[in-house]
């Protein structure tokens, strides 16, 4: 029961519709199906992180609404840097995948973990959950079989998004890519303003 509560839980974070998205999907579209599976690692990785934080004892710490600005102010510094990347040098590869070598991987992995990492709201998201979770579930082992159970329904969404932008990559014209690249630039820059305004506020 623990594991199909925490799995139903992970996938319905499919509709929080956040820079991890928009990451993602500009990694898997842009650079292939590994560069974006290395992002989805580094976001479930960071998850896991989150996790492990808030379950033993560090729940105080992003409370406080001193680091969570702290973390807003880190997050938005990013999110503009990766925003205006997008704008200004819609980087295009269509015709075939990038060779990826360690340090590709490490990238797109510090990518995907940083992203998701520095966002206080994943953090409050996570609060959330394992609040949910111990209200039903107590403290011992079903806890973690939920928790596992709803990072496992996260990653694997994820996943299925990179299945599916790889998938329709071959049918978008480079022009098109082109806009929406930096489409997505103005929504992380959006976005990271939202965390500005959260940290300053």
């Amino acid at each position: 029961m623990a594991f199909a509560e925490g799995f139903l839980v992970g996938l319905g974070m499919i509709i929080f519709i956040g820079p991890v998205f928009f990451t993602l999907l500009k990694s898997a579209l842009n650079y292939g199906f590994w560069a974006g599976m290395m992002v989805a690692l580094g976001i479930f990785t960071s998850d896991v992180v989150c996790v492990g934080l808030c379950s033993f004892g560090a729940i105080p710490f992003f409370k406080n609404p001193e680091n969570q600005s702290w973390l807003a102010l880190g997050g938005s510094f990013i999110l503009f840097l990766l925003g205006l990347k997008y704008i200004l040098k819609p980087n295009v590869n269509v015709d075939a995948d990038l060779k990826l070598k360690a340090g590709h991987y490490t990238a797109f992995f510090a990518k995907g973990f940083l992203v998701n990492f520095v966002n206080p709201f994943v953090f409050l998201v996570w609060i959330s959950i394992i609040g949910l979770a111990q209200t039903n579930h107590g403290s011992g082992q079903e806890l973690w079989i939920f928790l596992g159970a709803a990072l496992l329904g996260i990653f694997l969404t994820d996943s299925a998004k990179v299945v599916f932008a790889h998938r329709i990559k071959k049918l978008i014209q480079p022009n098109f890519l082109r806009k929406a690249y930096q489409v997505i630039g103005v929504v992380m820059i959006g976005f990271g303003i939202r965390l500005l305004w959260f940290a300053l506020v």
